[in-house]
């Protein structure tokens, strides 16, 4: 006679359903732990680069120039008006390329919904023709003077309707590369450690910041910050790199070796792109990205123009009428029509912000987010 109590074995489809369940929850705990709870990285970095304010890399202020050319003027007031008339305005020259037939983009099935794994993506001249040719409108919104840095803010549009975009630009000069530092959330070099801007800047009592490269949400790329160099494995996103003699140079990822940028003395390296101009002010032909990050986004941008001065641009986005936000061409052609020579997109979207004397001044998408390091200048 069988006994009755005797367990009864699991149905298949029991056990599959629990299988599935369980490998769910498990994967569920591996994404909790490596892509949302905050990890330090355990270390302090390595020194590569340390910025001397006393050395010969040291830059005039716009407003010491001006102080400098009125003392000269005074003194040289007769001479200049006897030769005034024989000495005609000189006028920058400006060469404007003609709309070319738009290229399609490639696209690839493993970048297609996502940002891993980049691509060369050609610049579309028809969307650098309309930021070049339109009218632009600026209103400068605020400025700052301190002694090592000057700092003036415009809010600047162009286009309409629902092509409209808006954005603000930080024009900043300043007395020697140290004094663009950047910080991380929680002053913690790790994974996932996020605070918001406004606590970072005030933390270390900035007058002006702006979002980073989001750097702590990946394990790769270089991160070299304030002289600091605190990872430097590669992967194939472009790099920029400050240097400690005030110039800024980006890198495509072939191009890009980490023991030659700190022997020339990189004080800040930023791995997010991609590189938007190519030394000459003029937009690359193509773009080393993705097909969500070449589409139109909120945007965060550093430029370069010469040893000393730096553009800084921040594009809202994702609201019509107020602002599309801008595709890589277009940021580009903004990069290159505010005079720099260099530009390199940084994180953007909910991240793109810019924070001035107290405040967030652009309008983040979704009220922006918390990210994992800044871009300042201290008050």
């Amino acid at each position: 006679m069988k006994n009755a109590s005797k367990s009864r074995r699991m149905p298949v489809w029991a056990m599959i359903i629990t299988d599935t369940i369980l490998m769910a929850a498990a994967v569920g705990v591996f994404m909790l732990f490596d892509y949302v709870m905050p990890h330090s990285g355990n270390t302090n970095g390595t020194v590569v680069a340390q910025v001397d304010s006393q050395t010969e890399n040291t830059f005039e202020l716009p407003s010491a120039s001006k102080n400098s050319d009125t003392d000269s003027s005074s003194d040289d007031s007769e001479t200049s008006s006897q030769d005034s008339s024989s000495v005609a305005t000189s006028q920058p020259t400006v060469t404007t390329t003609a709309p070319q037939t738009e290229k399609k983009p490639k696209r690839t099935t493993a970048n297609w919904y996502d940002n891993t794994g980049t691509d060369q993506y050609e610049s579309d001249q028809n969307a650098i023709s309309s930021i070049t040719n339109a009218s632009v409108t600026s209103e400068q919104i605020d400025s700052y003077t301190g002694d090592d840095a000057e700092i003036t803010i415009y809010k600047k549009s162009v286009g309409e309707g629902s092509e409209k975009i808006t954005y603000y630009v930080a024009d900043v000069y300043v007395t020697n590369a140290g004094v663009i530092k950047t910080a991380f959330a929680n002053d913690t070099y790790g994974k996932n450690i996020k605070s918001n801007v406004s606590q970072m800047a005030r933390t270390h009592d900035a007058i002006w910041a702006i979002n980073g490269d989001f750097y702590g949400n990946t394990e790769e790329g270089i991160v070299i910050r304030n002289g600091v160099k605190y990872r430097d494995n590669l992967n194939d996103a472009d790099v920029c790199v400050l240097f400690t003699d005030g110039t800024v140079k980006t890198y495509s990822a072939d191009e890009f070796n980490a023991d030659t940028v700190i022997a020339l003395g990189a004080w800040q390296a930023w791995c997010f792109g991609p590189q938007l101009l190519d030394g000459n002010g003029n937009v690359l032909s193509s773009f080393n990205t993705t097909t969500y990050l070449n589409s139109s986004n909120p945007r965060s941008a550093i430029g370069y123009c010469e040893p000393g001065h730096y553009i800084f641009v921040t594009v809202d986005g994702r609201n019509e009428g107020y602002s599309k936000g801008a595709t890589l061409s277009e940021l580009a052609a903004i990069m290159s029509d505010e005079g720099c020579k260099y530009a390199y997109n940084l994180d953007g979207g909910k991240s793109a912000m810019m924070y001035f004397d107290g405040e967030i001044i652009n309008q983040p998408d979704g009220g922006g987010r918390d990210i994992s390091d800044i871009i300042y200048i201290g008050g």
